[in-house]
């Protein structure tokens, strides 16, 4: 399955005990992932042939399996590990973005008994991207704050990685008719939380803080964490006023589809002057460097792989 290429699609994916082309994957409309949302996913990254804290997103996966009550699934955390793995060799990739989700499956009748579900496991790899383009790397990204709020934790844990992202939907369409493409929600206390598929962060007055609360525990988040500390700069998990964001020296965002990326301006105020500052700089260039060291990454195993069976990783 070297270089498969499906429907436009190149990669590798996994589901039903074996690997796959990407555009063969599916789940019933039955499912409740489809149909009540009730899933969650994590994407790890690869760089030069190597994972990114992969043991990281592995741990964050099993605390969200845990969360969401997956406890009929077929595959543990080392088959998982050998399935992912084995995405990214069949796809031949050197960069790539691994996704992995769980669903809660199909009700066994009619009255959708959620306990009588039988859990669902897929994976795929893609070649590498980002949420911002390369200009926007470079240049910074201008981004808005919607009107939309952002669902409360109460509701749905932030910290469960989902594909439940309707408040993020209408606050995107909120910045296309602003002319923009990114959008950072607010909670219920006009706090600033976070956009789809990023944490961000704001450097004022020495401080770099990101939200605490109502987001999503991001990995290249605490990753931006641990580097702050090796540049003593003071890093810290806090509230964010809405007032503050556009008061700040820097701001940037965080993904694991992207790493760092700077924000030129927010509801068209330039943040500082206007180009990224010499702190997102340096984390940037600290943060790419992790990438061949090996304790933050994990070199890919790229020989031969056959089914999950031929590999006797099937877990009942």
């Amino acid at each position: 399955m070297e270089n498969n290429k499906a429907d436009g699609v190149q990669g590798c994916g996994f589901s039903e005990g074996e690997f796959k082309p990407v555009s063969e994957l599916s789940i019933p409309v039955t499912d409740m992932g489809f149909q009540l949302a009730d899933m969650c996913y994590d994407v790890v990254h690869v760089r030069n042939g190597r994972f990114f804290r992969l043991d990281d997103h592995l741990d964050r996966w099993e605390l969200s399996i845990a969360e969401r009550r997956y406890d009929s699934l077929d595959y543990d955390r080392n088959c998982v590990e050998e399935i992912l793995h084995g995405c990214v060799a069949q796809a031949n990739l050197k960069d790539s973005m691994i996704y992995f989700l769980a669903t809660r499956g199909s009700p066994s009748a009619a009255h959708k008994d959620l306990r009588t579900c039988r859990n669902r496991f897929m994976a795929w790899a893609i070649p590498y991207y980002g949420v911002v383009s390369e200009e926007e790397l470079s240049t910074g990204c201008d981004i808005v704050v919607a009107q939309t709020i952002r669902i409360p934790p109460e509701a749905v844990d932030p910290t469960v990685k989902n594909f439940g992202r309707l408040d993020f939907v209408r606050a995107l369409f909120e910045a296309y008719d602003r002319n923009a493409l990114y959008a950072v929600l607010l909670d219920q206390d006009d706090n600033v939380t976070e956009g789809r598929g990023w944490n961000i962060f704001m450097l004022r007055e020495g401080r770099l803080i990101s939200p605490k609360r109502g987001v999503l525990e991001g990995i290249t988040r605490r990753t931006v964490i641990e580097l702050a500390e090796c540049l003593n700069v003071e890093a810290e998990l806090a509230s964010i006023p809405v007032t503050d964001l556009t008061h700040a020296d820097e701001v940037f965002l965080s993904s694991t589809a992207g790493g760092i990326m700077p924000v030129r301006s927010i509801d068209g105020v330039n943040i500082g002057d206007g180009s990224p500052g010499p702190v997102t700089r340096r984390l940037t260039e600290m943060y790419w460097g992790l990438h061949d060291d090996p304790d933050y990454s994990t070199p890919v195993r790229y020989e031969p792989a056959g089914t999950i069976k031929d590999h006797g990783l099937m877990t009942a």
